[in-house]
Formats: C-alpha cells, sequence, structure tokens
C-alpha cells in the first residue's frame, strides 16, 4: 500500500462549502489552527466589515465557521476571511470563531459585539 496522500485532496464540489462523504482511506485531513483574528470586537451600530483570521493549516476549502454558522470564506495571502454583516446584529455579546477543514475543526477565538453608546445612532441617522 502507497503511502498516506497529502491533503488537500481535490473534488469540485458546489456551495456550501462542507461535504459529508467519506474521504478516501489514506487521506488525512490536517486540523487548522487559529493564531488571532482582526478586528476582535465591534461596536453595534459600526459599519459592516470584514473579519481575517490567521493561522495554519488554512486551504482554499477552509470554512470560516462564526457564531455557529458556516461562512462564505475566502483564503488570500494565508488569511482566511468572511464578512460581518451588522445589520443582522442587534445587541452585545460574544460570539465564536473557528475555522473547519471537513470533519477538522480548530481551536475557538472569541469575537465581541460592544453595546452602542446611549448617544449613538447607526449610520448617522
Amino acid at each position: 500500500m502507497s503511502d498516506a496522500q497529502a491533503f488537500p485532496y481535490t473534488v469540485s464540489i458546489n456551495e456550501p462549502q462542507t461535504v459529508a462523504l467519506p474521504l478516501p482511506q489514506g487521506v488525512t485531513v490536517p486540523k487548522p489552527s487559529i493564531s488571532s483574528i482582526a478586528p476582535t470586537e465591534i461596536t453595534i451600530g459600526d459599519d459592516s466589515t470584514t473579519l481575517y483570521v490567521t493561522g495554519e493549516n488554512f486551504f482554499a476549502d477552509s470554512v470560516i465557521v462564526f457564531a455557529g454558522q458556516d461562512e462564505p470564506t475566502t483564503l488570500a495571502d494565508g488569511k482566511l476571511s468572511t464578512g460581518i454583516n451588522m445589520d443582522v446584529w442587534h445587541g452585545p455579546g460574544v460570539v465564536k470563531v473557528a475555522v473547519k477543514n471537513g470533519p477538522e475543526v480548530s481551536n475557538e477565538v472569541d469575537f465581541t459585539f460592544n453595546e452602542a453608546p446611549a448617544t449613538r445612532s447607526k449610520k448617522g441617522k
């Protein structure tokens, strides 16, 4: 038998980016690891922004999991990114950020939604 195949294992898939098929025997999926995210917090009422995730074992098919939801994810310059749509966040709180490579999931990192100051209105309204 030959040595284990290197990941990523090339498969053509459509959205969403997750696949529930078993991998061929001998294919191992490396576990991703988050070293940092930017930004780490945002204030309710701020404009939507892009979240950047830095770490190891990221691939074109890696998926950012934000607040328990798989998000559309882009890989560029070794970093992953996704958009944070501030129109869907209405209160302060902390959510978890992770990265998935198929069945392998990274460590979780906190992202904080801060309460808006009482005198602040959304987008200048």
